[in-house]
Formats: structure tokens, C-alpha cells, sequence
């Protein structure tokens, strides 16, 4: 487990974590996604949280954690960029449908304590787990069947 690191005072991305990979990626990352340390570092803490869990289960319920970690590494990398709708509506949807509800509320609370662990203010805590919620529950759309 990583060790905590002192308050910071700035937004700048969390020591131990490369700013903004997004020109690597090809991919700019702004918004929260930027001030937390990028998708590298929502990976990281998805990773985390999937291997903290994982020693208390046992093998059988851990079978879908590699799809779910992946979808909501993605879905939190993209709902903590700032994109302009549709695209992030649209995107958000994809990438919300197959999630698991209870272990994407579970990890948000993870994350929120992460966050506030590595020194992060609670201000930006809640508004990180306040974002990401918004966007699943507005990406959970009904599927109609065509008549």
C-alpha cells in the first residue's frame, strides 16, 4: 500500500505520480482528472481498491473484478475530464453499461478516502465522488426493446 503523503495546499497531481499523461496518450487531460495526477493515477487507485477487496473474497467472486476494473478505471477517467456534451453523455453511457452498481459505490467511497488520505481538501473529495455519481446515474438509461 502506498504511504501517505502530506496536505498539499496547491492542485497539483499527487507525488509518486506523473502530471497529465495525456500527450503520451494523445489524449489531453484536464479538468479533476488532471488535478488528481491523470489516468495513471485513477488506474493506480482502481488497482487498489480491486486488490484490497480481493483478499477477502473468494475466488469465485472475484471472476468479473478485471472486466469491472477496467470499465470503471475508464468510466472515472472520463467523467473527471471536462468533455462537451454529447460526447460525454454518450461515452459515459458505453462505458456505464456492464458496471457493477454496488462495487462502483463501493469504490467511490474507497476513492474518497484515498483522495482525503493523500492530503487532497474535502472540497475536492466530494466534488470528485459527486461528478463521477452524477454522470453514472444519468448514464444508467432504461433499455426499450423495438417493437
Amino acid at each position: 500500500m502506498s504511504k501517505p503523503v502530506p496536505a498539499r495546499t496547491d492542485f497539483t497531481p499527487a507525488s509518486g505520480h506523473p502530471p497529465s499523461s495525456g500527450a503520451a496518450s494523445g489524449l489531453v487531460e484536464d479538468g479533476l482528472l488532471a488535478q488528481l495526477g491523470g489516468r495513471h493515477f485513477i488506474q493506480e487507485t482502481v488497482c487498489e481498491f480491486y486488490h484490497a477487496i480481493g483478499k477477502h473474497l473468494v475466488a469465485e467472486d472475484c471472476m468479473d473484478h478485471g472486466k469491472q476494473r477496467t470499465r470503471q478505471a475508464q468510466f472515472l477517467s472520463h467523467a473527471l475530464s471536462d468533455q462537451p456534451e454529447p460526447l460525454r453523455s454518450a461515452r459515459a453511457s458505453f462505458l456505464a453499461r456492464g458496471m457493477n452498481p454496488a462495487l462502483f459505490e463501493a469504490l467511490l467511497e474507497y476513492f474518497e478516502g484515498r483522495l482525503l488520505e493523500l492530503g487532497f481538501p474535502a472540497a475536492i473529495c466530494d466534488r470528485v465522488v459527486r461528478t463521477a455519481s452524477h454522470l453514472y446515474d444519468n448514464s444508467q438509461e432504461p433499455l426499450s426493446i423495438a417493437c
